[in-house]
């Protein structure tokens, strides 16, 4: 690895710009949400992921969430996979968290 790439990686400073461009993807994405394409479902997790990755903080923040919801916690840990993983976590399933959603259809 580059002496570069190791800087871009670990310094402090780095980390705190990824830090901005993470929480400005975050926050710039319901913006983009009102735009024809699927511009929020893009910005919103690539900047979830590299504010996670960069942010103690937000990670306490995620374990909590996710102590609280197990559900959707299963389905954030799934996006956020690493590629090196051994193995995979399953797909969460779709059909009780829709239901839970949306409610029974009615008759």
């Amino acid at each position: 690895m580059s002496a570069i790439l190791r800087f871009l990686k670990n310094s402090p400073a780095a980390k705190l710009g990824w830090l901005v461009i993470g929480w400005l993807l975050i926050l710039l994405s319901p913006i983009v949400g009102a735009l024809p394409g699927p511009g929020f479902i893009i910005m919103f997790p690539l900047g979830l992921g590299i504010v996670l990755r960069n942010s103690k903080w937000a990670k306490k923040q995620y374990l909590r969430f996710k102590k609280k919801f197990p559900d959707y916690g299963k389905w954030t840990d799934w996006a956020l996979r690493r590629r090196g993983q051994k193995e995979m976590p399953p797909i969460p399933p779709i059909k009780k968290q829709i239901k839970d959603i949306f409610g029974k259809p009615k008759s």
